[in-house]
């Protein structure tokens, strides 16, 4: 018995071990994040294909670093909005009363966004002053390239409405679609 239990607990703790070392990974493996070798190189090959001088890079460093300062306490409101309105979902509170806190809620979040697409979009701006024209045209290029690959990897939702009664209750063009079948 003595030896079942303990085979048990050794068992429970290498598995335990190995789930937090795998979440673990998972947390700092994303490639994509700023310094890894991934953000690194993508950096370097843009930087190269605008070909940008030592004196724009300077610049377009401090553009950035300008954008993440502004850019915090608007992410940093953003997150604090999202728990309140998860928190709200949770609550026992009425479903008006519910609904009602939480519009509130998105209609902060909504300018938040706007915010937040207004430096983003400052940014660009800013970023764009210290090129040069050829390198404004190449950017151009880069960026239609990119619409492109975004627009192959991810189609077209169908739009509002589409499917089903709106909000009002008015008809869709479409029937909903029917519901998943069970393979059997």
């Amino acid at each position: 018995m003595k030896k079942l239990l303990s085979i048990m607990f050794m068992t429970a703790a290498i598995a335990f071990g190995s789930a937090q070392v795998m979440a673990q990974e998972t947390q700092t493996a994303s490639p994509l994040k700023k310094g890894g070798p991934q953000h690194e190189k993508m950096k370097q090959k843009f930087e190269q294909r605008l070909n940008l001088t030592e004196k724009q890079k300077e610049k377009a460093k401090n553009i950035h670093e300008k954008g993440a300062k502004q850019m915090k306490p608007v992410m940093e409101k953003s997150m604090a909005l999202r728990k309140e309105i998860g928190e709200i979902k949770k609550s026992d509170l009425d479903e008006s009363a519910k609904k009602e806190k939480i519009e509130a809620k998105f209609k902060e979040l909504r300018e938040l966004h706007k915010k937040a697409k207004e430096i983003r979009k400052q940014n660009g701006e800013d970023f764009e002053k210290i090129l040069t024209k050829e390198q404004k045209e190449e950017l151009t290029k880069m960026k239609a390239e990119g619409r492109k690959k975004f627009e192959r990897n991810h189609p077209p939702r169908p739009p509002f409405g589409m499917f089903g009664p709106d909000k009002e209750g008015e008809k869709g063009i479409f029937p909903p679609p029917p519901p998943p079948q069970e393979e059997k």
